[in-house]
Order: C-alpha cells, then sequence, then structure tokens
C-alpha cells in the first residue's frame, strides 16, 4: 500500500466519522427543542423554524455522508467536508439568532464547524472556519441587538463577541496544537 493510498483512506475514514458524528448533533439539537417546546420556552414558530433548519442539515449530513465514503480522490472529500462545515455555520447562526443573538445559549455550536474542519488536517482551512465562524456569530449578534435594540447593552454586545470570536481562533490553535500543524500543511 503506497502513502497515498494510506493517506486517503485515513481522510476517508476520518471524514466519514465526522459526518457519523453530525448525525448525532443534529438529534441533539432536535431533543433540546422538544424539551424547550414542553416546557413552553419557545413559540410553535420557533419550533417549527428549528426543526426545519435540523432537517436541512440532516438532509446535507447525509448526503455529504454518503458522499464521502464512496469518494475517490482526495479533493473530492475535502470539497465535501467542506460543505459540511458551511452547512454547520448556517445553522449554528440561524439557531443563535433564533436564541435571542448575544444571550444564545447554543453559542457552543460555533466550534463543530472548527471541530469538524480538523479531520483535513490543514492549518489554513482551520484558520479560515475559525474566522468564518466569529463572523458569523459577530453578524448574526449584531443584527438580533439591532432588531431587538434594548434586548441588552451595547457593551454587553460588543464584550461577547470579542470573547466568542477569540474562542473560535483559541479552538482552532488549540486543534492544530493537537494535530501538530506547526507550519502550513499542503
Amino acid at each position: 500500500m503506497t502513502k497515498n493510498s494510506k493517506l486517503s483512506k485515513k481522510l476517508r475514514l476520518d471524514s466519514t466519522r465526522a459526518a457519523r458524528t453530525n448525525f448525532f448533533i443534529v438529534v441533539l439539537v432536535m431533543i433540546v427543542t422538544v424539551i424547550y417546546d414542553s416546557g413552553n420556552l419557545i413559540t410553535k414558530q420557533s419550533v417549527s423554524e428549528r426543526w426545519i433548519a435540523a432537517t436541512l442539515l440532516l438532509i446535507v449530513n447525509l448526503i455529504i455522508w454518503y458522499y464521502v465514503k464512496y469518494a475517490d480522490k482526495n479533493y473530492k472529500i475535502m470539497y465535501a467536508i467542506s460543505a459540511l462545515v458551511v452547512a454547520q455555520i448556517i445553522f449554528a447562526g440561524f439557531i443563535i439568532y433564533w436564541e435571542r443573538g448575544m444571550a444564545a445559549t447554543s453559542t457552543l455550536l460555533l466550534a463543530l464547524p472548527i471541530i469538524t474542519i480538523g479531520v483535513l488536517r490543514r492549518r489554513t482551512l482551520l484558520l479560515g472556519t475559525a474566522a468564518l465562524t466569529a463572523a458569523t456569530y459577530a453578524l448574526v449578534s449584531v443584527k438580533y441587538f439591532n432588531d431587538f435594540f434594548n434586548e441588552g447593552y451595547r457593551i454587553q454586545l460588543w464584550g461577547n463577541i470579542v470573547f466568542y470570536c477569540s474562542l473560535c481562533f483559541i479552538f482552532a490553535w488549540m486543534i492544530m496544537v493537537l494535530d501538530g500543524l506547526r507550519h502550513d500543511s499542503v
């Protein structure tokens, strides 16, 4: 077995595992939605919006999981995982907005795309994903703050943006340390 085929096999295995793990994330969000709904913590419209978003992420994840399982080239796997990461970022952005922006309890969902892109072991992709997740958090927090003014203080908004955006980069850097990505990988 050559080095390239072994690398491709490991990339395929790690990517398949990441996509499979994403199923559990979607199920967990659906369970939490049911719990919040049963306690009347969220509106019926919010329940349907969350179910639609979770179902769409589930469909995207299913397609990518199947595609990665049978992809024949490394770059195809990389594009598929990148598409999953984009879907996760969009999903996290909507959930955070629906949970009142900077007051959201699901802000940790922003770590998932960073962890998922980590399976590709590319420093530039990790930093790019950290930047996209940070920008998404800033966007949805500012949007919610401006849409529903008086639900928080401006200083709280900017403090949360600095804190959570910094955490996105810290997660990426920790993954780089754990993967041994001290320099840009090819």
